[in-house]
C-alpha cells in the first residue's frame, strides 16, 4: 500500500495518467504526447522528441516495473511553453548508475540505456528511485531552450529486510524556483514512514510560507506520530539565493567546484513538543550557476562530503546521488539522498 501511495503522490492530479500493459500502451502514450503538443501549437521537433521519450520510459517500464504507469501535460515557465511527461512505477529502483559520455547516464538497473536517451533529448529531467518501492522520472522540453533549468535527483533505500522506508523527500518546483525537502521518520519501518509521509504531506500544503513556519506547521502535523528529523530548502532563482533550515541529525551541504558550504542544524525532534520559543536557525547563502545541494539522512555516515572531488561534481544529479548511497551507507538504517544543481 505504502508503495502506491508514492507513486500516487508522484503523478499528482495534473496528469490523468494510463497504466502501461503492452505495446498498445506505449502507443498510447506517444499519441497523448502529440495531443497535448496540438493543445498548445507546440512545433513537431518539441512534440517529437517528447514522443521518443515516452517510448523509452515505456518501453522501460514494460521490461522492468511491476507495475507503470505515464502522463503529459502542458507547462509554461516565464512564458516559454512546454510539455512535461512522467513515468512512475512500483520498482524495482535503477540499479548502480555511471556516467556515459559527458552528459549521459547509462545505467545498470531497470532503466537500462532509455534513460541516456531521455537525458540527451530532454532540456530539463528529475529521477526520484527509491529501492524495493518505486522510480519516477519526470522530463520537460520547452520552446527556446534559453530558459534557467536545474536538475534534481533523489536516491533512497530502506533498512536492511525492510520493504519501505523510513526516509522520504519531495521537492516542489514554482516559476520562482522550487523548495526541496528530506525527512527521516524516528526509528524504521512502516510507523517511521507515517511520521515522514505526514511531514511531507504537511510541506507541500504549507510551501509558501516562510522557512521556519513551514517546520512549525510540521511539527504541528506530525505530534501523533514517532516524530521526525528534517531538512528544509528554498531555491530562488531571480535572487540566486538559497535558503535552509535543519531541525535534527539531517545534512545539508552546497559545492561549486572547491568550494563548500555546509548548513548547520537545530537540535531538536519535530513533532515532539511546541517549538515556538526554540531558537530556529535559517541561514541563507548565494548560489553561483552549476553550484550543487546535497542533502542526505543520517543513514549515511558522518564524515559523508564530495568536498574537492570534482570528477563526481561534474555529475548528473542522480548519478552523484546514486554515488554517495552506493559509497557511504551505513547499512544499519534507511538512507536518502536528495541532489540538486542550480543552474
Amino acid at each position: 500500500m505504502e508503495k502506491r501511495v508514492l507513486v500516487a503522490r508522484w503523478l499528482g492530479s495534473d496528469f490523468n495518467p494510463i497504466p502501461i500493459y503492452d505495446e498498445a500502451s506505449v502507443s498510447s502514450a506517444r499519441q497523448r504526447v502529440r495531443e497535448a503538443g496540438a493543445s498548445i501549437s507546440a512545433g513537431t521537433a518539441l512534440v517529437e522528441s517528447l514522443a521518443l521519450i515516452a517510448s523509452e520510459l515505456t518501453h522501460n517500464q514494460l521490461a522492468h516495473a511491476k507495475q507503470g504507469y505515464f502522463g503529459v501535460k502542458a507547462i509554461e515557465r516565464k512564458g516559454v511553453k512546454g510539455l512535461e511527461v512522467i513515468a512512475a512505477d512500483l520498482g524495482p529502483a535503477i540499479g548502480k548508475t555511471i556516467l556515459a559520455g559527458h552528459g549521459g547516464i547509462r545505467s545498470g538497473g531497470s532503466l537500462g540505456a532509455g534513460l541516456e536517451g531521455v537525458f540527451r533529448l530532454a532540456d530539463e529531467v528529475e529521477i526520484d528511485t527509491r529501492s524495493a518501492e518505486g522510480v519516477c522520472v519526470i522530463a520537460r522540453k520547452f520552446e527556446s531552450p534559453t530558459l534557467p533549468l536545474s536538475e534534481i535527483a533523489i536516491a533512497g533505500k530502506p533498512y536492511p529486510g525492510e520493504v519501505i522506508s523510513g526516509d522520504d523527500s519531495v521537492y516542489i518546483r514554482s516559476e520562482s524556483g522550487f523548495v526541496a525537502a528530506v525527512c527521516d521518520g524516528l526509528g524504521h519501518g512502516p510507523e517511521a514512514r507515517e511520521a515522514s509521509n505526514r511531514a511531507i504531506e504537511v510541506l507541500a500544503r504549507s510551501s509558501h510560507l516562510r522557512l521556519e513556519d513551514i517546520l512549525s506547521a510540521v511539527n504541528t502535523g506530525v505530534t501523533d506520530t514517532r516524530g521526525c528529523v528534517l531538512g528544509i530548502v528554498r531555491f530562488t532563482q531571480e535572487t540566486r539565493t538559497l535558503q535552509c533550515v535543519l531541525a535534527g541529525d539531517v545534512r545539508a551541504q552546497l559545492y561549486h567546484f572547491r568550494d563548500s558550504h555546509f548548513f548547520t542544524s537545530t537540535s531538536l525532534i519535530v513533532g515532539d513538543g511546541d517549538i515556538s520559543k526554540r531558537r530556529i536557525r535559517v541561514e541563507e547563502v548565494s548560489v553561483l550557476p552549476g553550484s550543487v545541494l546535497v542533502m542526505f539522512t543520517d543513514g549515511l555516515e558522518t564524515k559523508t562530503g564530495l568536498k574537492g572531488q570534482l570528477d563526481i561534481l561534474r555529475r548528473p544529479a542522480i548519478a552523484i546521488a546514486q554515488h554517495l548511497l552506493e559509497t557511504h551507507s551505513r547499512g544499519t538504517d534507511d538512507a536518502l539522498v536528495l541532489v540538486a544543481r542550480l543552474i
